[in-house]
């Protein structure tokens, strides 16, 4: 049996889908592994620096290492403020090892816990990482008054110590984590909606399921048919075919139909458009450029067409709180 073209596309994304929840499953799994491996490591087993052999192996590697110290230098703190208050001092000593300045950033208590072990050794523990242009331009903005750029430049190593605790030191796989596991979660929403939608299909058109999905795709390869972008109209139809959303509505079902803005992080607009229908569902794309949704607009403004097009707060509060009055202003809109 011939499968039909508007059930391949959906398989096809849905299949698509699949393989991106397992790839994000798998990377999941792999990160959280490691995460494992190198807390284990750096809560037992961290690199210890007992002579400048030690500290130039992981110098080349930014090892977690674990170091004792009697004498430092205090270079100073930075301090990060919001809306007029303190949120966190960073602080910043140097070590001479080998008549070269480590440079080593201290967290408030930390820095404390160390300056209370006067005229006794203190165990530093932390990663090693590469010194960036910014804390570059920080040390020689708080040193500015004792030596100049080009000394400081000569006398430091490229490298300085992030003193953390063995979990700190996995912030960056643990965000990464944190990512993985959202979009993990919204490739799974998506699927369940969309299968969702295509058992309601199946449910509502029983054994006539085939007939129905035949009289769909034919309508959708007419020359009559508006293709734009994920959304195809046809004669009596309204089929949705996006990454994230999935449906065949009847037309004379639907009830409002207005565009919007979907913002993300408050930097990135994206158009999009959503549909309204009788039996109170709501659809919105957003996998659509924005001559398309303008066009699909003026489609469904024109005189016979029965929907409501455009955005209201008033319809929105009525939709949201009382669905059936707004359903009864469609059909009396209907109706005139």
């Amino acid at each position: 049996m011939t499968t039909l073209e508007f059930i391949k596309k959906y398989r096809k994304k849905k299949y698509i889908s699949f393989l991106i929840l397992a790839i994000l499953l798998i990377s999941g799994a792999i990160i959280v592994n490691k995460c494992l491996i190198s807390y284990d490591e750096n809560t037992n087993n961290p690199t210890v620096i007992n002579s400048i052999e030690d500290f130039n192996n992981a110098m080349a590697n930014n090892d977690y290492i674990e170091m004792e110290i009697s004498d430092y230098i205090d270079l100073g703190s930075v301090t990060t403020e919001r809306n007029g208050s303190t949120i966190s001092e960073t602080f910043y000593i140097g070590i001479n090892l080998n008549d070269k300045m480590l440079v080593v950033s201290i967290k408030d208590d930390e820095y404390h816990n160390l300056v209370s072990k006067i005229n006794s050794k203190y165990l530093l523990r932390g990663t090693l990482c590469n010194i960036t242009n910014n804390l570059r331009d920080t040390l020689e903005e708080l040193l500015e008054d004792a030596i100049s750029a080009e000394e400081l430049n000569e006398l430091m190593y490229d490298n300085f110590l992030s003193c953390e605790t063995p979990i700190d030191a996995l912030t960056s796989k643990i965000l990464l984590l944190i990512f993985l596991f959202i979009m993990s979660c919204v490739f799974l929403y998506v699927l369940r909606k969309n299968s969702r939608s295509m058992r309601k299909l199946k449910k509502q058109h029983g054994s006539d399921f085939r007939m129905f999905c035949e009289r769909v795709d034919a309508e959708m390869k007419a020359p009559t048919a508006l293709k734009k972008g994920a959304i195809t109209v046809t004669q009596n139809y309204i089929v949705a075919n996006s990454p994230c959303t999935f449906f065949v509505m009847p037309i004379n079902e639907l009830m409002w139909i207005y565009r919007g803005v979907t913002r993300y992080y408050r930097i990135i607009e994206k158009s999009n458009i959503t549909f309204v229908f009788s039996n109170k569902a709501k659809y919105q794309i957003t996998s659509i450029n924005k001559r398309n949704i303008n066009d699909l607009i003026e489609y469904f403004s024109q005189e016979d067409q029965k929907c409501i097009v455009g955005f209201s707060e008033e319809l929105n509060k009525m939709y949201r709180k009382q669905p059936d009055t707004l359903i009864q202003k469609w059909k009396s809109n209907d109706n005139q």
